[in-house]
């Protein structure tokens, strides 16, 4: 397995730089994130983020940054599908949620990255379950082709939005969407943060749908989620899952480095993350 994290990019300081700093830290590779740019992002190297209205042209930029310091940017992240649910019964938005995948679709292609991770949608009082069901699966069959096409996987992660409750239900969508590159991205606290089991047994449930692994950790008396090994997850019981379905890609860190001492933080968290590996 290879490990990765977050870029969590300081406003104000040099990307090539942070990239620089996160490969010497011991990482394999890196995952970005895609924001919109009326979010006070004027320039990609602002905060870190891909510009949606410009991804091309960031994608560029970030991918040469990357490769110039020897990190595979091996997946990028889009927290615009919680503006824009594929869920929602506004079908102006779930447009707008499949122009947004497309466009991330290209930019991953530019980057090298070969995962897109998708927010599947959200239920509430004005979603109905059924209905968030059908309207997610239709919103990502117009771009599973796409996605064949450029070699993208478009990995599903299960998030704390009411939908998608058990790993039962969540390989049968994946399933039910009949493409190679429909998968899952785990994240391993979230299954515990959402209160939706242990993550142990959703990967053994998903067993080789789980295309990438975020990692964070949970604590149960603090009720969120912590740094990796300060927290409840039984890491050992994780490690042996994912080594029984033969999973031999990346584990991405999504944690929040402390707000001074980034140097150290990334140096900590890569050794801890080797030490998981090995567990």
């Amino acid at each position: 397995m290879k490990i990765a994290t977050d870029l969590w990019h300081r406003r104000g300081y040099d990307i090539a730089g942070e990239l620089k700093l996160i490969k010497d830290a011991g990482f394999d590779g890196v995952e970005f994130t895609f924001s919109e740019a009326n979010e006070n992002t004027p320039v990609v190297s602002d905060r870190g983020y891909l510009r949606i209205e410009h991804a091309v042209d960031d994608a560029r930029l970030l991918h040469k940054a990357a490769v110039d310091v020897g990190l595979e940017v091996h997946s990028v992240r889009s927290g615009l599908l919680w503006r824009y649910p594929l869920t929602s019964p506004d079908p102006g938005i779930r447009e707008r949620a499949v122009e947004i995948i497309m466009r991330e679709l290209e930019a991953c292609s530019i980057l090298g990255a070969t995962a897109l991770l998708i927010v599947p949608g959200v239920v509430n009082e004005n979603i109905p379950y059924d209905e968030a069901y059908r309207l997610s699966q239709e919103s990502l069959r117009r771009v599973v082709r796409r996605a064949e096409d450029l070699g993208v996987t478009l990995a599903i992660e299960n998030v704390c939005s009411n939908f998608l409750l058990s790993p039962l239900e969540f390989a049968r969508f994946i399933d039910e969407l009949g493409s190679p590159v429909v998968g899952a991205y785990l994240d391993i606290g979230n299954v515990m943060d959402c209160r939706l089991g242990y993550p142990q047994h959703w990967v053994r449930v998903l067993g080789g749908r789980v295309k990438r692994v975020h990692i964070k950790d949970y604590s149960v008396s603090l009720r969120g989620i912590v740094d990796l090994f300060n927290g409840d997850v039984d890491w050992r019981a994780v490690m042996r899952e994912l080594r029984g379905i033969n999973y031999n890609g990346y584990l991405t860190a999504e944690l929040h480095p402390f707000n001074m001492a980034y140097e150290l933080y990334f140096r900590q968290l890569a050794e801890r993350m080797r030490m998981l590996i090995n567990l």
